[in-house]
């Protein structure tokens, strides 16, 4: 999959796009989370990424055991994609990989992989070789002295029919309730484009 994410990071930066559509793609800039996405050939990739202080309402590395759970907890959650996103069950998607951590301004993360055989609909028989175990909260304890923290998530789905992927919704804003807009940079087989996703409608339209 990784030939896939490089041709859409490729297609996308070449796509006409306005300066609005992509005034925020680079800066970090808290209730804004941005997403790249790729459909091809019944593949689909997507990058999360998203402010420390909208998933966990703080930035600061976590030292305290609360701190630490809170960051545990969340991470938690991403590695169920039905949390942060909904495929149409139209396509019959199954989650093949997830991947989720914390990044801080140090570069230091704590990764989290993850497989699950009891999604329903678009994350069926997933089978992963390489199964990391959720790392305990000590490897969250950062001292990253006021930098930036950003959440990172990445699932990758194996779609029976990717011609009805048509719209995506993110219950994402109902998990987060910091998290107010998402900006998307997409790529499909027809075309590539960006696009905002906020909490008001929840939807990316890809067609």
């Amino acid at each position: 999959m990784k030939p896939l994410g490089l041709a859409a990071l490729a297609l996308v930066a070449a796509a006409p796009v306005s300066a609005q559509e992509t005034r925020e793609m680079d800066a970090h800039e808290h209730g804004v989370s941005t997403l790249e996405l790729a459909i091809e050939h019944g593949k689909v990739e997507m990058n999360l990424t998203s402010p420390g202080a909208d998933i966990v309402g703080f930035e600061y590395a976590a030292s305290s055991d609360a701190d630490k759970d809170t960051v545990e907890a969340a991470i938690r959650m991403m590695l169920l994609p039905e949390n942060i996103v909904t495929l149409p069950k139209a396509a019959e998607c199954r989650l093949t990989e997830v991947l989720a951590h914390l990044h801080t301004g140090d570069d230091d993360h704590a990764d989290h992989e993850d497989g699950h055989d009891d999604h329903d609909d678009h994350a069926e028989g997933d089978d992963h070789a390489d199964h990391d175990d959720h790392a305990d909260g000590d490897d969250h304890d950062h001292d990253g002295g006021g930098e930036h923290s950003e959440f990172h998530v990445r699932y990758k789905f194996a779609c029976e029919h990717a011609e009805k992927l048509t719209a995506i919704t993110f219950p994402f804003f109902e998990q987060f309730t910091n998290a107010q807009e998402i900006e998307a940079l997409f790529v499909t087989e027809t075309g590539a484009g960006a696009a905002e996703i906020d909490r008001a409608a929840p939807e990316l339209k890809l067609n």
